[in-house]
């Protein structure tokens, strides 16, 4: 009787599991899960440089608990096109972004392209790579850029840890001054085994790096075009 009740059990959560990813399959962007998700409040955790850090606990599906990372930060640029370039092609973001070692275009089309990136990650952090499908699309006085985790569109790499579930979105929008307020969301359900305290305070690091370089690349731009 123990042996059917352990069987059936294993099997209800086995077809919990199967509709909870096809679930997940069927979510396009970080504002659909988001939207379906259960909010907790934001908590800033780190001001520096202008950019800010903030934090809130999601539960999606009553089931997944995970957080969302928020950075906002102005540019001094009013040309959508120039940022779009700085986050989208390869050799600029390896100018400005201190956690990647490497990335690559594997696919590009008119509405949509595929990245592969391989992080530059210190210890005690696995070395990771994500490949990405993004979109651009405008929504009110936003322009947006949305990525989706694709895990199996290429073999891994031996050594490397690929990213599973992963979902980031850049919010656009034109501010007084020649100015564009910039927010960066990103959410990831692959678990670690290091924990919060220790982890946190080296992504926070790189993030709050990452950005004020990018900062810095955009009033470089301007104080030349001043000259």
């Amino acid at each position: 009787m123990n042996k059917i009740l352990l069987l059936t059990t294993l099997f209800i959560s086995l077809i919990n599991l199967q509709a909870q990813n096809k679930l997940l399959d069927s979510i396009n962007s970080l504002q659909e899960f988001v939207y379906l998700s259960k909010k907790g409040k934001w908590k800033e955790v780190k001001k520096k440089k202008g950019i800010s850090l903030n934090y809130r606990d999601l539960i999606f599906n009553d089931t997944i608990k995970t957080r969302l990372l928020s950075a906002k930060f102005k540019l001094n640029s009013n040309n959508f096109d120039s940022v779009i370039y700085h986050l989208k092609l390869p050799k600029h973001i390896k100018l400005w972004n201190n956690g990647i070692r490497d990335i690559n275009i594997l696919k590009s089309e008119d509405s949509y392209w595929v990245s592969h990136a391989i992080y530059d990650i210190p210890f005690p952090f696995k070395q990771k790579d994500l490949v990405t499908y993004s979109t651009i699309s405008k929504k009110d006085s936003f322009l947006i850029l949305s990525s989706k985790s694709l895990p199996n569109f290429i073999k891994p790499q031996k050594g490397v840890t690929r990213e599973g579930y992963n979902l980031s979105e850049w919010r656009l929008k034109l501010s007084t001054n020649s100015t564009i307020d910039v927010e960066f969301c990103a959410l990831s359900l692959t678990k670690s085994k290091i924990p919060k305290f220790l982890r946190d305070p080296i992504l926070q690091r790189i993030l709050v790096k990452s950005f004020a370089n990018l900062k810095e690349s955009f009033n470089k731009k301007n104080n030349s075009n001043l000259n």
